[in-house]
């Protein structure tokens, strides 16, 4: 998460609800301070946003992996 939000870090254009396009600056100065603002501002669970769409969005094709694998080397022997 804190390297998706150092990615953002520059000025960007960001489109708005009523279609119009704004610049943003964004504010970190680096890991540490996006580390350090991401913990005051949202404690814990700051640096665990997302984890459950991720894992919704991995773990059907890691089952279908896994079981294909497994039937594969049954029918090899």
């Amino acid at each position: 998460m804190i390297k998706a939000r150092l990615q953002q870090r520059s000025e960007s254009l960001e489109l708005t609800a009523e279609g119009e396009v704004r610049a943003v600056k964004r504010e970190y100065a680096g890991m540490v301070d996006a580390a350090r603002r991401m913990w005051q501002r949202e404690g814990i669970t700051g640096y665990f946003r997302g984890c459950l769409p991720n894992a919704i969005r991995v773990v059907p094709g890691a089952a279908i992996t896994f079981v294909v694998y497994e039937a594969v080397m049954d029918w090899i022997g």
